[in-house]
């Protein structure tokens, strides 16, 4: 696991977060991180990327994972999630806004995404 850091993709920065073999403890300490930096940011000004690929879930992801996106709904103009699949899907398939959230099983795909909704 790294912690989140802006990449560029296309001319638009974008916060990704890689939790991609994660264990669920991992998730809590990647998402406080994230969220202290999407908090810094003006409101519906981030894109933001999470690789979930492989990554463990439990209960307490779903708890983790739904008070994340609340407390940043407001800042986040879209969020792609990648690797969500099985069990993981119901967990991070959180959308604050629908249109502005979805689940991506290829990280070129999410970020192309991405990149669109700020356009």
């Amino acid at each position: 696991m790294h912690g989140p850091r802006f990449i560029d993709h296309r001319g638009k920065l974008i916060l990704y977060l890689n939790l991609a073999h994660a264990s669920p403890g991992q998730h809590a300490s990647g998402l406080a991180e994230a969220e202290r930096a999407i908090l810094s940011h003006p409101l519906s000004s981030v894109l933001f990327l999470l690789d979930v690929t492989g990554a463990g879930v439990n209960h307490e992801t779903d708890a983790i994972v739904e008070g994340f996106v609340e407390r940043t709904q407001e800042r986040i103009r879209a969020r792609a999630v990648v690797g969500a699949s099985g069990l993981k899907r119901r967990t991070f398939d959180r959308a604050a806004d629908p249109g502005e959230h979805a689940l991506f099983d290829d990280l070129e795909a999410a970020r192309d995404w991405l990149v669109d909704r700020d356009d």
